[in-house]
């Protein structure tokens, strides 16, 4: 096979998995986690959940705050370390700090429900599960390390004065977002565990399609009455917004994928992160630390990985260190916490993250 022949090969290969990968169920889901992404920049107040940062803040809350509101503040490491940055300078303790660092890209409700959309809920609940809980353990640990019996750090200039998260009725927040959650549960069950909604109607159209599309319609009723004109034009223009900027992004990650299942035996997958052993989970979290990770380009290649050999126990530990960490990231972080503080960092996401992988083995291998 001659260079013009490779190319061609290396071409067809990488169309044809964009075109297999975006199937119409995902076409949906990520269409809604969008939206859903974008629905939770413009309607919930940031400054309300940074006020929490703050040492006057109890430990308790301003952990709890810290590990679930990843989802609200960023959508990846990158836009995440800036916040980082400026949450430490002003005097927010390096404890709940990390634990935002690591749950922002590690529970992004893209990343969530796209991982569930590919792999099904149950890895996609064990990763939002891990992600929550580790983000918690690596911030106490962070503050054990670093913080305990040093004077308080003053947090001049975080906010504390926005006592509301949302202008308008809870109720309504509440239920704006409960149907985008149902549609994206909806179009991602699987076959295996929720059958009812895989039962053909007509053709290809399945049960969850009609159901789909009923709550669509109902969430276009809910928000043609309930917001605004320039609130749902702000909604959708950020929406809009992620997906120009990641959308690009993921179907790199797909074509990558193509050229990994394409070029590299399976043996070699196999060999090195198959099976469930602590070797293969040490290696999947170690790289997955050091590589970068475009937010949702961890998914398809994962997936690809998987298909080639590679096992549930290395694939979660992989999944779990590599958005939240790669070298930049790490390089990044040594300016803000110091050297010391950011190996120590990449140490407790490695370790937690083949803990992860192993025990996920044991249970869905």
């Amino acid at each position: 096979m001659d260079i013009s022949e490779l190319l061609i090969y290396t071409l067809n290969t990488m169309i044809k998995t964009v075109l297999d990968y975006l199937n119409i169920n995902r076409v949906i889901a990520l269409t809604f986690a969008f939206l859903m992404a974008g629905g939770i920049t413009t309607m919930i107040n940031r400054q309300f959940i940074l006020k929490y940062f703050g040492p006057d803040t109890p430990k308790r809350i301003s952990y709890l705050v810290a590990a679930v509101s990843g989802c609200i503040l960023a959508v990846c490491s990158c836009t995440i370390l800036p916040l980082i940055s400026s949450l430490y300078k002003r005097g927010g303790s390096i404890g709940p700090i990390t634990t935002l660092l690591f749950s922002a890209p590690a529970i992004n409700i893209l990343a969530i429900f796209y991982s569930a959309a590919v792999f099904g809920w149950d890895i996609g609940f064990l990763r939002a599960l891990y992600a929550i809980t580790f983000s918690i353990i690596i911030g106490l640990a962070m503050e054990l390390f670093f913080e305990r019996g040093n004077k308080k750090r003053e947090g001049k200039g975080i906010r504390r004065s926005v006592k509301s998260i949302n202008s308008r009725p809870w109720y309504q927040t509440l239920t704006f977002f409960f149907i985008q959650l149902l549609i994206l549960i909806t179009i991602t069950a699987s076959p295996k565990f929720v059958p009812l909604l895989n039962i053909p109607v007509y053709g290809e159209i399945l049960t969850k399609h009609v159901i789909t599309a009923i709550l669509i319609v109902v969430l276009a009723v809910v928000v043609k009455r309930w917001y605004k004109p320039e609130e749902i034009k702000s909604w959708l223009f950020e929406s809009y917004i992620l997906i120009k900027m990641l959308f690009p992004l993921l179907i790199i990650g797909v074509a990558i994928a193509g050229l990994i299942s394409a070029f590299i035996p399976p043996q070699y997958i196999s060999g090195y992160v198959g099976g469930n052993s602590i070797f293969s989970n040490f290696i999947a979290s170690l790289v997955g630390a050091l590589m970068y990770f475009a937010t949702l380009t961890e998914v398809p290649i994962v997936k690809t990985l998987m298909d080639l050999g590679m096992g549930v126990g290395p694939a979660m530990a992989l999944l779990l260190a590599g958005p939240s960490l790669s070298i930049p990231t790490v390089l990044t972080i040594s300016r803000i916490f110091g050297g010391i503080k950011a190996i120590t960092y990449l140490a407790l996401v490695v370790i937690l993250s083949t803990f992860a992988g192993y025990i996920t083995g044991i249970i869905l291998q």
